[in-house]
């Protein structure tokens, strides 16, 4: 009981996370210690399908959690909704960096670098390179989707798109939406759907499917890079996640001359706290791990 509780908090982090532009729900999974588990349980569901949705079953329902009953918090801390709370999108943002550099050390303990070479080394820099640069780019744009067809079509794509981003840690499934121009319609679609709009799902069903076939062949894919090429993936994966607190500051540097001695306060003490829980939980699924 004590582990699933621990997995839907880890879920509704990893949900939260795919909510904020610049954040990865592949990279929260990596600093907590559950990527591997979630790969391999995608991966064997349908080999022994009790046994791995009952791994997965309390992640989603965390990774829900925190998609929707969140969602509205989330907008209001980072300053999107109209109720915006004064001072408090540095110190989120902030949390969210703790997160991620509390899953480091883990990481860096499985980077095999003599195994991984001269390659390795490149493809830490160019990924590293990658997620610095996406928050430099200019999104288009916002454009309106009404249902159709064709828009069926392209939430599907579009969710097999984020869907590649989410697991694939260090890249930021919103942030391409939004580099796209679609992050704003699925945004709205998920709020009206809370608020009761079930005319919504008209978007939100075809986005779902795309997102759960996209993680299906991603992990399937990653599955295969840990097998054949771990040293090397690793070191991709230690480019994108260290790259991943940059690409934050890079995305809220225009907050930076407006912030006081309060707000700074608070942004350090919202990295130690996320740097804290993140340590926590991936120490506590490696014991998990072991004991099981």
């Amino acid at each position: 009981m004590l582990q699933w509780i621990l997995d839907i908090v880890r879920g509704a982090v990893i949900g939260v996370s795919n909510i904020i532009p610049g954040v990865s729900g592949g990279t929260m999974a990596v600093s907590m210690g559950i990527y591997d588990r979630i790969i391999y349980a995608v991966n064997q569901l349908f080999r022994d399908f009790k046994k791995n949705f009952r791994q997965l079953l309390p992640i989603l329902i965390g990774v829900l959690i925190g998609l929707f009953a969140f969602a509205a918090l989330i907008g209001t801390l980072l300053g999107t909704d109209s109720d915006t709370i004064p001072g408090t999108r540095l110190p989120t943002n902030f949390a969210f960096i703790g997160l991620i550099l509390g899953g480091l050390p883990a990481i860096y303990k499985r980077i095999n670098l003599r195994s991984a070479g001269i390659p390795g080394l490149i493809l830490f820099l160019v990924f590293l390179a990658l997620v610095v640069v996406l928050p430099l780019l200019n999104p288009p744009e916002v454009k309106t989707v009404t249902p159709s067809l064709g828009t069926a079509l392209l939430m599907i794509l579009l969710g097999a798109i984020a869907s590649a981003t989410m697991v694939i840690p260090g890249i930021s499934g919103s942030m391409i939406l939004m580099l796209l121009g679609y992050y704003n319609s699925v945004i709205n679609a998920m709020n009206a759907l809370r608020g009761g709009d079930w005319s919504s799902l008209a978007i939100l069903l075809p986005y779902v499917i795309g997102l759960l076939v996209g993680i299906v062949f991603i992990a399937k894919l990653m599955n295969f890079l840990f097998k054949k090429h771990a040293a090397i993936t690793f070191c991709a994966i230690f480019g994108l996640v260290i790259g991943s607190p940059v690409a934050l500051l890079l995305q809220n540097r225009e907050c930076f001359p407006l912030a006081g001695a309060g707000t700074w306060i608070a942004c350090a003490v919202c990295l130690v706290l996320g740097f804290a829980a993140a340590w926590f939980l991936s120490t506590l699924d490696k014991k998990e791990s072991e004991t099981a």
